[in-house]
């Protein structure tokens, strides 16, 4: 049951995901010619807003993913019952389906969102790698303990996942085929945000609500 489940799960995210990214793709200017994106240095202010805007996107994940599309089950008893990293596992028992795809392809896009930002591979890795901790450590445990593998696989396969999508994509999206631009933006999705470099995450948090302000500088 659980098995079914999960994949009932993936295929309505792709099925969704995909449809969006196809039409939105439409909507895009492909005249300019894209390229492996410079490294360059960051702030510790950049840095900061840029962890704050994925673990936002995460958040926002979770929700989409785990209480639109699948209603799981989680509440904040649960929550209080994982925090601290108590009843973690080295396993989370999912599917192979979910493990070693859903959370590499997660991983992945996470990773090339900070490529995209200008940061090198291996600084885009370490900020795949605390998005994924962030993640197990403070939002999935609504529903479920930290898991290891989890943890250790979305930012692992996700980073070799990520490299192969960039290069893949940025082959496909300077091709002259709208079919295959539009392939290239569902498998790094950052490239249908031509203007990231403008957008900043501020959190919210107040004794009456939180949330957050996306900032998006054109």
């Amino acid at each position: 049951m659980l098995l079914n489940n999960h994949n009932n799960m993936i295929k309505k995210s792709i099925i969704v995901s995909a449809i969006l990214l196809l039409f939105s793709s439409i909507a895009f200017a492909d005249g300019k010619k894209y390229s492996v994106p410079v490294s360059r240095k960051h702030t510790k202010k950049e840095v900061f807003l840029d962890a704050s805007f994925m673990y936002g996107v995460h958040w926002a994940g979770y929700i989409l993913m785990f209480k639109v599309i699948h209603d799981e089950n989680g509440n904040f008893e649960t929550y209080k019952e994982n925090l601290f990293f108590n009843n973690m596992r080295w396993w989370d028992g999912d599917s192979i389906l979910w493990n070693f795809i859903g959370h590499p392809y997660t991983g992945s896009q996470t990773y090339l969102y900070y490529r995209g930002r200008g940061y090198s591979k291996a600084h885009s890795f370490y900020g795949s790698f605390l998005a994924s901790f962030l993640f197990e450590s403070t939002i999935e445990i609504l529903d479920q303990s930290f898991s290891f593998n989890d943890a250790i696989i979305t930012p692992g396969l996700g980073f070799l996942l990520g490299n192969y999508f960039e290069k893949a994509s940025l082959k496909l999206i300077n091709s002259d085929s709208r079919f295959k631009r539009a392939i290239a933006r569902i498998i790094n999705l950052s490239l249908n945000f031509e203007n990231y470099e403008g957008i900043e995450f501020i959190p919210v948090i107040s004794k009456d609500m939180s949330g957050g302000i996306l900032v998006w500088r054109f």
